[in-house]
């Protein structure tokens, strides 16, 4: 074979094997960090390719021949790799499912009283929002939104821990416990007596009434509105001006425990927003709310009716202390004259 004949050859292999090498059909291979996320959570999406003269990643331009990228899907995503060689090309897709984040829990809790006497009892409540379990110190695993009497025999801070599904939070209240002690230093059984005066009391009952919620409501009605303002003009006079008294916000049965809890500490609060507005003092008020724990109706009617649902959608008001005992008239006193 001549050195032409040899040379043609050569020339036609190589060729040939240019031919089949630019022919070769492209591939990729998509693989993403997590099929399943939640909202705000990353992806990270990455891709090797052979054979490809370009790489698209969901359209775009994207390194040939390998590479990675990270993204935060709002929603359920499909990415897509191509890769192109002339008019050949390859496909590979991943499915990215997204859930929405969970809620972060939320939880509130309070003491009915901050300070006892040894042997005393005052009543926790609390509320949670977003929670799959409530746990508070010394009472365990509790309901999610609830009360509990307890008596400490010593100061001591309650906290309670709402965890659920987007994390965790937690609340505190603190008991403080005192004791007696008699002359000589040694403590004593003797505990301190809280004086009511039942004549305020009564007198109280009488000029301070309870008013009446709509169905799944909060706001004052304004029949409502007028029976708390004769209430605050008795309240602002200066014999009543020191008077404590507490706003009990009371739900019917529907509902759930947790949900009625939440809306009777809105019916307190509306109650007490507005007679603060109204010239009473803000510290002369307790709240607190007992939801559908005092419910006795079993059927709709009329607030004075009881029981019945709409008796049991109500704001109570209970004194506490001060106030000026009402003056008992002089007795008569006759005198006669001898003559």
């Amino acid at each position: 074979m001549t050195n032409v004949s040899r040379a043609l050859v050569v020339s036609v292999l190589a060729v040939s094997l240019a031919g089949a090498f630019g022919c070769a059909k492209p591939k990729i291979k998509l693989q993403v960090s997590k099929d399943k996320v939640q909202q705000g959570e990353d992806v990270r999406v990455s891709w090797t390719a052979e054979n490809a003269k370009d790489v698209t990643l969901n359209g775009q331009l994207v390194d040939r021949k390998s590479g990675a990228k990270v993204f935060t899907p709002d929603n359920n995503t499909t990415y897509v790799a191509v890769a192109r060689r002339g008019k050949k090309e390859a496909r590979d897709s991943k499915d990215v499912e997204v859930s929405a984040r969970a809620l972060r829990p939320s939880i509130r809790i309070s003491a009915d009283q901050d300070a006892i006497q040894q042997g005393q009892s005052t009543t926790l409540r609390w509320t949670s929002n977003n929670a799959d379990t409530v746990t508070i110190n010394d009472l365990g695993t509790v309901p999610n939104s609830g009360s509990r009497v307890v008596s400490p025999s010593q100061s001591i801070t309650y906290t309670a821990t709402a965890t659920g599904r987007g994390g965790t939070d937690s609340a505190s209240t603190r008991v403080s416990v005192t004791t007696d002690r008699g002359p000589s230093g040694d403590v004593t059984s003797e505990r301190p007596r809280t004086t009511v005066n039942a004549a305020i009391a009564t007198v109280f009952g009488q000029r301070v009434q309870a008013v009446f919620f709509d169905y799944n409501q909060a706001e004052l009605r304004a029949e409502a509105k007028d029976t708390l303002r004769r209430a605050a003009e008795w309240l602002t006079q200066a014999p009543n001006r020191s008077i404590v008294f507490r706003i009990e916000g009371n739900c019917d049965p529907r509902g759930t425990e947790e949900y009625n809890i939440g809306l009777g500490e809105r019916r307190a609060q509306a109650a007490r927003e507005f007679l603060v507005s109204l010239g009473v003092e803000v510290s002369r008020m307790q709240t607190v709310s007992y939801g559908e724990e005092r419910a006795t109706g079993t059927s709709e009617g009329s607030p004075d009716i009881r029981p019945s649902w709409a008796y049991d959608r109500r704001d109570g008001f209970v004194y506490i202390s001060g106030g000026t005992p009402p003056r008992s008239p002089e007795p008569l006193v006759l005198v006669f004259e001898s003559r």
